[in-house]
This record gives C-alpha cells, structure tokens and sequence, in this order.
C-alpha cells in the first residue's frame, strides 16, 4: 500500500493548518451540521471533515464513523490534497492500487468507496477534505460534487472566521509594542492564578530615568528601550512565567510559586542594568516582588501590592528589588 506522497510546500501547508489552532479541539455545531448535511444530501453513511496533519489525519467533525483521527499513511485524504483544485473519486478502493490493500478497505471498518473535496484556504494549502464515504462502491454524481464543493467552502470560511477571531482576541490581549501581553491578558491570569488558591509572586517593574530617553532621545529611542525590557524579560524568565507591558513603562511576571521569586526579579534588575548600559541609555529599573500564600480579594488587590512595593523600591533609591510576602489587613 504506497503512502501519499508530500506536498511541494508540506511545511507551509502545515504552518498554515496550525495558524487556525482547530487541531484537538472540541466538537462544534458549524462543523457537526457540514458533515451531517454532506451525509444526507449525497445518501452516504460517512462524512467526515478532516483536517491533514504531519503524521496523522484529524476529524475535527465526523458523522457515522467513530473514528477521531488514523495515521497519515493510510489516509485517503492524505491523496486528496495533493490536487486542491480538485475531488478525489473512487468509485471502488478495492480496484484501486492506491487503497486496494488499506486495512481502512480490507479490515474494519471496511470502507469501499471515497468522495473528498479539499478545503483550500485563502493562501492556496489544503487543509484537509470534506468527504464521504460508503461500505459499497459508488458513483459520484455531478449534482453530488456541486453539493458537496458549496459545504466544503463552507468549512473553509468557518476555519477562517475561527482563525480571525483567533487573530483578533490576540491583538485584543497583546501589547502592539513589545509584543507582550498587556493588562488585560494579566488581569485574566491573576484571575486563574486566584482561582487556584495556589502560592505565586507578582513582580511589579517601573523603569528609573525612561522620561529623560524620551524628552533627550525622542520616542523612537523610548520605543527602542521598551523592546529592549521586554527581550531581556522574555530572557529572564520561565515559558510558565507570566509576562506583560501594563502601559507605559510598568512591567509585570507573574510566577507560579514563591520559592525563587525574590532571585528572578533581582536576575531582572541587574539584566536590565546590564542591557541598558550596554546600549548607552541611563535607565534602569525599580522592582516590587510580592509573593502570595495569602489569597487577596482580587486580582486588582494583587497588583496593588506589587505596586506599593515598586514604590517603596523606588523612594529607597531606584535601581533595586523590595520584596514582601501579603498579608490581608485585618
């Protein structure tokens, strides 16, 4: 049984699928009606929509086939991408030499025939087909294909209305600047971090001399140093660590635990010190570290303190790290 072969552009077809960020994720209505509808309209048993991952395909919707996903080498849509301009019909697998010895055709669940139009995005990639199969040889009628190529230019444009509102929640929580996430996207996290009842530190940065860049240097050069903080940040910390550019220049990480907060924000303070000498500007940072075994009230309560303490490390005399750990007034 010969696998499919790759695509020309495997790797962009696949940076593609992944930029929807639909692969293992729960089933929805706008995809259950496609594949149903597809299975009424053309009288099969089977529809799927399938999406062609590296190594396996992935039915994102499925009707009549209690099958999630199936290695990519014995996948019949695997061959229908290879022509995204058009379907791919086999009346017959068993007279086909492509699926004539495929366990899918010879051992269950026994599949005979296969109709799969490729769902192709604005960029030109297929994705993965719309298809529908049978346990008997089929025709595929035209009236049929025209039916079955209107659903599957339905999936496409639910896949790129997923992938724009995907796009456009990112722009809603992400700093356009430093390409951090903003407040709101620590707001949220704060708001998990608390529902877990669960030990973290809020580390709490101000910039010391950033108004000087901006009146001596112009905001070109202010923009420049706001990339710079965010680089050494990402650096700095953890994958798990939770990063983000309040406004201005006010920085925060949340971290997961309390244990090796007070070193992180003093690794921040001096990487700081030492990029921003490196590049000639005179600024460095003020940092406040709370660490929560307390839970505050409210998320607004946690950065509060982290705040305060940022304060308290800036009228201490600037370029430097005060911790505490929260306690609630009584």
């Amino acid at each position: 049984m010969p696998a499919a072969p790759l695509p020309s552009d495997e790797a962009g077809r696949l940076a593609a699928l992944r930029s929807y960020a639909v692969l293992d994720t729960a089933c929805e209505a706008a995809f259950d009606d496609i594949a149903r509808l597809a299975a009424r309209l053309t009288h099969r048993p089977i529809a799927l929509v399938s999406l062609v991952d590296a190594e396996r395909i992935w039915a994102k919707a499925r009707h009549g086939l209690d099958v999630t996903e199936a290695p990519r080498n014995v996948a019949f849509c695997a061959h229908a991408i290879l022509q995204p301009d058009q379907p791919l019909v086999v009346q017959d697998m068993r007279a086909d030499p492509r699926f004539a010895d495929n366990p899918l055709v010879t051992d269950n669940p026994g599949l005979r025939s296969y109709t799969g139009i490729p769902l192709v995005n604005a960029e030109g990639y297929a994705l993965g087909t719309l298809c529908v199969l049978d346990h008997a040889p089929r025709e595929t009628s035209e009236e049929e294909l025209d039916i079955l190529s209107g659903l599957a230019r339905s999936v496409s444009t639910a896949l790129e209305l997923r992938r724009a509102m995907r796009r456009m929640h990112a722009l809603a929580v992400t700093d356009g600047l430093t390409g951090l996430p903003n407040r709101s996207a620590l707001m949220t996290a704060l708001d998990a971090a608390l529902a877990m009842r669960r030990p973290f530190t809020l580390i709490f940065s101000d910039l010391d001399g950033f108004k000087g860049i901006n009146d001596r240097l112009g905001h070109a050069a202010g923009d420049a140093v706001l990339r710079a903080v965010a680089e050494v940040l990402r650096a700095a910390t953890r994958e798990a660590d939770s990063l983000a550019r309040l406004g201005g220049d006010e920085f925060c990480v949340l971290v997961g635990d309390t244990a090796r907060a007070e070193a992180l924000a003093e690794r921040i303070r001096r990487m700081l010190a030492g990029r921003m000498a490196a590049e000639g500007w005179p600024v460095t940072a003020s940092i406040g570290s709370v660490g929560f075994e307390t839970m505050p009230d409210s998320a607004e309560a946690a950065l509060a303190a982290a705040d305060a303490m940022m304060y308290a490390a800036k009228a201490g005399g600037k370029d430097q790290v005060r911790s505490a750990r929260y306690e609630q007034a009584g």
